[in-house]
């Protein structure tokens, strides 16, 4: 009788731990996949802005200043960012705010070498995100 009572509270424990260890794997699991996406998401918009690339190099800095378009991703996910690494954070947030900057700028021809620099936080961004999902 004794054994037959510590055999149902052992099988108990035993059942509990494993029901919580498998709640929380399958939990980790699917903020990691939630991640994952955001991370994808957003490394897609970073790609989008590639013709800033394109028209920088070429020169036209007159242009660029007025064909920067709104984030879409970013604005949407702005709470979601914590999931992130800092660095990927820190790269996001230094391109988007100098694309902020760039919108609408006057007298870009003075400001090449910043105008420049949009480039490399653009690559920046996109070489974070990946690497994360590496």
């Amino acid at each position: 009788m004794l054994e037959t009572a510590l055999g149902f509270v052992l099988g108990g424990v035993v059942g509990s731990i494993t029901t919580a260890a498998g709640s929380g794997l399958l939990y980790w699991k699917r903020e990691q996949d939630r991640t994952d996406r955001l991370r994808g998401a957003l490394a897609a918009e970073v790609r989008t802005y590639s013709y800033l690339d394109e028209m920088i190099d070429d020169g036209q800095y007159e242009s660029v200043t007025e064909r920067v378009e709104n984030p879409v991703i970013y604005a949407a996910v702005g709470d979601g960012l914590g999931r992130l690494s800092d660095d990927e954070i820190t790269a996001l947030v230094a391109f988007y705010a100098d694309c902020r900057w760039l919108d609408g700028l006057e007298d870009p021809e003075d400001k090449k070498d910043r105008i420049e620099a949009v480039v490399e936080r653009r690559q920046d961004a996109l070489a974070e995100l990946v690497a994360e999902t590496d």
